[in-house]
């Protein structure tokens, strides 16, 4: 018969060795993240240059809209800006992962930058005979980083054209209020097939419905929210999917233009202690 002694004793050495198995998993994962971080750099790093010259060259190709050659050079621009949108989201997702997100302020319409996206995605709405509903209220200026407002925007719209329902329509509200500024992206269609909401936004996450894709948009649009200093809302009900990001409101360019960041996509175990 085993002693209380010994039973405790054989309890601390399986608590022991629990302990050093959570411990050496916590390091390969951040193993893992760290490949995968290296990954992203090294793409971001060797794609955006190429990139950018090509965003400027293609235009320059632009034949007459009743040349023969003029569908040609709509499919590839039309590929050259979805190659694009992709690239900003690698380079975004890198720069969040190494802490190196910062942010520069400056007096932004984004209204304007919404009209600009959406010229930018009318390529999207042939392929489900979607439509765009834009509802926005003359408004001020604000006061925040505009490259980091386009690419959640994109984001946010680009995810509502992949999960929204064939002829359907993709409403788009700007709103400002005394404090706030709030953009919301509503689109028709089944909400994602998750138990926590904090599900959506991480990275590498396997689409529904057999779409296939990064899985970086709402984790960046996540991530930048919350380094404006913003909130992001999610709500699926009723067949429609509602993405609100909630930002605070700004005038007045503050004294430093730009501050950093160390939120990471992925949270890190070093400090992990062994038992």
């Amino acid at each position: 018969m085993i002693s209380q002694e010994q039973a405790v004793d054989e309890s601390t050495k399986e608590v022991e060795f629990l302990s050093r198995k959570i411990l050496d998993l916590n390091k390969k994962l951040i193993k893992s993240e760290k490949a995968k971080s290296g990954f992203l750099s090294l793409v971001a790093s060797e794609l955006n240059n190429p990139m950018t010259a090509l965003l400027g060259l293609v235009p320059r190709l632009k034949p007459l809209v009743d040349s023969p050659q003029y569908p040609i050079f709509d499919l590839v621009y039309e590929q050259v800006l979805q190659l694009n949108f992709l690239i900003e989201n690698v380079v975004a997702a890198a720069e969040i992962e190494s802490g190196e997100s910062t942010l520069s302020h400056a007096q932004t319409h984004i209204s304007q930058i919404v009209d600009e996206i959406i010229n930018e995605f009318r390529y999207k709405l042939g392929e489900k005979a979607l439509l765009f509903e834009i509802e926005s209220e003359k408004s001020e200026p604000i006061v925040t980083d505009p490259q980091k407002i386009d690419l959640i925007v994109k984001n946010l719209i680009a995810n509502a054209c992949m999960y929204a329902d064939t002829d359907s329509v993709i409403r788009i509200i700007l709103e400002q209020s005394n404090k706030e500024y709030s953009i919301r992206v509503e689109n028709m269609g089944k909400g994602a097939d998750i138990r926590y909401e904090a599900e959506l936004f991480n990275r590498f996450l396997d689409a529904p419905h057999g779409h296939h894709g990064l899985g970086l948009g709402l984790s960046i649009v996540r991530n930048y929210t919350e380094l404006l200093g913003g909130n992001m809302r999610y709500k699926a009900s009723d067949g429609k999917v509602l993405f609100s990001v909630i930002l605070p409101l700004n005038h007045e360019l503050p004294d430093s233009c730009a501050i950093g960041s160390d939120e990471f996509i992925f949270e890190s175990f070093d400090d992990a202690i062994e038992l």
